[in-house]
């Protein structure tokens, strides 16, 4: 008996290793390697500037054990990815990501790194707000400001808003029409409009009311005035025409087949936004033209191509122009940065990148560095007036006084 128990225990042992060794196989082979070598964690002694614009500007983080290749390095805002612009093993430059806050959290990561840097708080501020506190009820079009940077708004059934530069909202106007497509402020304090008709309107100085002021042989949708105080607008009319101070109106340049958006008068010459509207395919179907204003005619210049927006953003267009001091022009458009940027040498390239979005329905300078935009769009949240850090100037408006 005492034979077959230890036979049995025997047997019993035997299972039982070969179980315990059967299970120590299903572990998986170990992840460590004594052999790995590490980069050293970055570290992060300064950042400048001390505060800057969400998705805009380029901060120079400064520290040590960077990557001197940029894919391998990243940096994050609260946990969004920055843009590497350039790298050494001291020096990150990056533009931060389009968030917005005064704590915000700067995380450094290197590839083969063991650890983050981190750097805490820092301030993100916006390159643009909302202003006029309008909501989704409210549907913005036109916009003029006056020499004490009060904003003007046209909003569809709702007559003009007057914003008030410390951000009051008031009743400024009724108005003709449903709704001013664009706007100019006038020399003696009124404000023209037009409503893509053929006609010209002006609201009293000091609001109250609207009036007839022109009617024109087609219809517009902007206008502009010169040194003069002479108006040249466009629109369904397929022409420039010309109001002068005295009323009276001559079209000054044909432009067959084509609707015009945007009128801006600009060192000399009357720059449009236009739309093709015929069946030639090999005319230009949305662009940038020119013509020289001539002293002393009742025409202006040759017909110039500035530029040609449809080969380069097909099915997109041209909504609104203007230009800064400095003779940059700022295109609002229906494209998927809202705002455009065309340098004298004929560069182009966003205002700011991923950060403007879509439409730039009308654009009006301010007195100094604000850009203001009404934001239009097919999602009712976004469509708001927004106020623009451009900063920079922009080129006078000739009716401001």
């Amino acid at each position: 008996m005492k034979d077959k128990i230890k036979v049995l225990i025997s047997i019993s042992i035997f299972v039982l290793a070969g179980f315990l060794q059967s299970c120590s196989n299903d572990y998986p082979p170990s992840i460590y390697d004594p052999n790995e070598k590490f980069n050293p964690d970055p570290q992060i002694t300064s950042i400048q500037p001390d505060s800057a614009f969400a998705g805009v500007d380029t901060l120079t983080i400064t520290g040590k054990n960077f990557s001197t290749n940029p894919e391998d390095n990243a940096v994050y805002f609260n946990g969004e990815k920055g843009t590497i612009v350039s790298s050494t093993k001291e020096v990150l430059k990056v533009v931060p990501a389009n968030i917005l806050g005064d704590s915000i959290k700067i995380q450094v990561r290197v590839k083969n790194a063991l650890l983050f840097a981190e750097y805490y708080p820092y301030k993100l501020l916006p390159i643009f707000v909302e202003v006029g506190g309008f909501d989704d009820y409210d549907d913005p079009f036109g916009l003029a400001v006056d020499k004490d940077e009060n904003l003007y708004v046209s909003i569809y059934q709702k007559g003009i808003k007057q914003v008030t530069p410390d951000g009051q909202t008031n009743d400024y106007s009724t108005m003709l029409g449903d709704k001013a497509s664009h706007m100019r402020w006038a020399p003696d304090g009124g404000i023209y409009y037009v409503v893509g008709l053929q006609y010209i309107l002006k609201i009293n100085p000091g609001g109250g009311g609207a009036g007839m002021f022109a009617v024109l042989p087609g219809g517009a949708n902007d206008l502009d005035l010169d040194a003069d105080e002479n108006i040249y607008c466009g629109g369904g009319g397929n022409a420039i025409y010309r109001v002068k101070p005295d009323k009276s109106v001559k079209t000054v340049k044909q432009y067959p087949d084509y609707y015009i958006n945007a009128v801006r008068v600009y060192n000399g010459y009357v720059y449009v936004g236009a739309k093709y509207t015929g069946l030639d395919t090999t005319a230009v179907q949305n662009g940038i033209w020119r013509n020289k204003i001539l002293q002393g005619v009742d025409s202006l210049g040759a017909t110039e191509l500035v530029l040609d927006f449809g080969t380069k953003f097909p099915g997109k267009q041209v909504l609104s122009i203007t230009f800064s001091a400095d003779g940059d022009l700022y295109i609002g458009t229906d494209e998927d940065e809202g705002i455009w940027v065309m340098k004298p040498n004929g560069s182009l390239s966003p205002m700011y990148k991923g950060v403007l979005s879509p439409e730039g329905y009308a654009m009006v300078w301010g007195n100094g560095n604000y850009l203001y935009v009404t934001r239009r769009n097919t999602d009712a949240a976004k469509k708001r007036v927004i106020r623009i850090n451009a900063r920079k100037k922009g080129a006078p408006y000739y009716g401001r006084k």
